[in-house]
């Protein structure tokens, strides 16, 4: 809603300042004398540019948030281990089966 609120204000700001700034310097505008009465044809330059304005600002003022990453902590690695039969002296994959029950050896 700020965010809004900003950029219609700026907008209307500077489309206030280059039409009274037009209006007294002649830049572009005329001024005329009708059958419905005078007014001001300045065109739709200055209103562009008082919306262009507002955007930059509006854009300038508002900015995404920050990321913060949380740090990555080196856990200690887990201990290597192994299926091990002490009957047969072997280890698992040159064994499949041991009789006696296999022994866990951390190396």
């Amino acid at each position: 809603m700020k965010k809004i609120l900003v950029c219609l204000l700026t907008g209307v700001m500077l489309a206030g300042l280059a039409t009274s700034a037009s209006a007294h310097g002649g830049r572009g505008g005329y001024y005329y004398y009708g059958g419905h009465g005078g007014g001001w044809r300045g065109g739709w330059a200055p209103f562009a540019v008082g919306a262009v304005a507002g955007v930059a600002v509006a854009n300038a003022y508002y900015r995404p948030a920050h990321v913060y990453y949380a740090p990555q902590y080196a856990y200690p690695p887990q201990p290597q281990t192994a299926a091990y039969c002490p009957e047969n002296g072997l280890y698992y994959p040159q064994t499949q089966a041991c009789p006696s029950g296999w022994q866990r050896v951390s190396y």
